[in-house]
């Protein structure tokens, strides 16, 4: 249950997280349909471990994972955390190999910053490249002093510590969210994050939101994550997709999915 002291944690640190949200079974069938879709964008080709793997419309194209994206445990989360008339952005399904140096994945505003709800589907601690992060680094100013670090000490010794600070990424004092699959975490786009150590071809199952906009401002921001987010994957995705929607979930019967595309419809956006 999301009570305001969970609201208070998401705000203050840029995380919450709820564990065994899903039972076994829902998992496995999540695991599921999660391989197929992989295996089906890579033509049956077996994953080669040696580049990152990842497609956009994985919550889209299957009617499973639609009704998990309305279900309480994630819609009335996000609801909860970012209010009323939130937005749908995009689903992604991912395949990860090697580390993930710290980085935010917005930051472009910090009153209307996106939402990654993240569902790892096998178990990973700190060792085997869980996801780490900086509590209280999605808001100025420690967000501020972290991204001027990366910059005055230049690309090289950023990208080896994520942060420009002349220690190993592995130890940048962080929360590492240690994770069971039934796990969800729901993370501000904008908090530095990473992973050390990682897998081969571990598995995460991505819901992305967005507050409502209520200005031109916002809206801009919001339409520019659209299209940055169609050439990403259009270079991450085997089949390239072209769109991020579908048009059955677009035009889904569903209040609650209709109520996250509406902007979309407005925008005209496929």
């Amino acid at each position: 249950m999301i009570t305001p002291g969970s609201v208070a944690f998401y705000r203050t640190f840029g995380f919450l997280a709820l564990h065994q949200a899903f039972d076994s079974e829902e998992v496995a069938e999540i695991s599921r349909r999660f391989d197929a879709r992989m295996d089906r964008d890579r033509d049956g080709q077996p994953f080669t471990g040696t580049e990152r793997h990842a497609i956009s419309q994985m919550v889209e194209q299957d009617p499973y994972l639609t009704r998990i994206a309305e279900d309480d445990r994630i819609y009335g989360t996000v609801e909860k955390l970012l209010g009323e008339g939130f937005c749908w952005l995009c689903s992604e399904g991912n395949m990860y190999v090697g580390d993930t140096h710290w980085h935010p994945d917005g930051g472009s505003n910090p009153d209307f910053a996106f939402m990654k709800v993240s569902m790892y589907l096998d178990p990973l601690t700190q060792d085997n490249g869980c996801l780490r992060v900086i509590p209280g680094s999605h808001r100025p100013p420690l967000f501020n002093e972290l991204r001027n670090l990366a910059n005055r000490h230049g690309a090289q010794d950023a990208e080896r510590t994520g942060t420009g600070i002349d220690i190993p990424g592995t130890e940048v004092p962080c929360v590492p969210l240690e994770t069971q699959p039934g796990d969800v975490f729901f993370l501000n786009m904008n908090m530095w994050h990473a992973a050390f150590g990682g897998i081969p071809g571990r598995r995460h199952l991505v819901f992305d939101f967005s507050p409502k906009p209520t200005n031109a401002d916002e809206t801009a921001i919001l339409k520019q994550h659209h299209a940055k987010a169609v050439k990403l994957f259009e270079r991450w995705q085997v089949r390239r997709p072209g769109r991020l929607f579908t048009d059955t979930f677009l035009n889904s019967a569903s209040p609650r999915i209709q109520s996250m595309v509406a902007k979309w419809k407005e925008f005209g956006c496929e």
